[in-house]
């Protein structure tokens, strides 16, 4: 497995397992399974991945906090905020790339 393809699915497990330490269930839920496609080498699971960013109510909306229910203390907002902040980037860096690759093989190969 190349290691930018295991990489990125434990950076995927990870922020699901984050979210799921703060009850933010949906998405840990989401992420569980896109990085058990990629850690099956199932493209799918990029490309469902990538369908979690932009637009209301995107994962990149997620701010975890008490207000909104989650299962952490005020002191701890910031900074598990900005790791996710980071493992979201990440995430995102690394399956982009890898589907601007699949798709440049796609085009070169002629049995596709």
């Amino acid at each position: 497995m190349d290691h930018r393809v295991s990489e990125l699915a434990t950076l995927v497990q990870e922020a699901s397992d984050l979210l799921r330490r703060h009850s933010v269930t949906f998405w840990a839920d989401w992420l569980g399974d896109d990085a058990a496609r990629i850690r099956q080498l199932d493209f799918s699971g990029i490309e469902h991945l990538l369908s979690a960013y932009g637009g209301m109510g995107s994962l990149t909306d997620v701010y975890i906090c008490p207000q909104s229910g989650h299962a952490i203390e005020a002191k701890n907002v910031e900074s598990v905020n900005a790791r996710l902040g980071s493992l979201l980037n990440r995430m995102y860096d690394g399956a982009k790339q890898l589907s601007r690759e699949e798709f440049a093989a796609t085009r070169r190969d002629p049995a596709i």
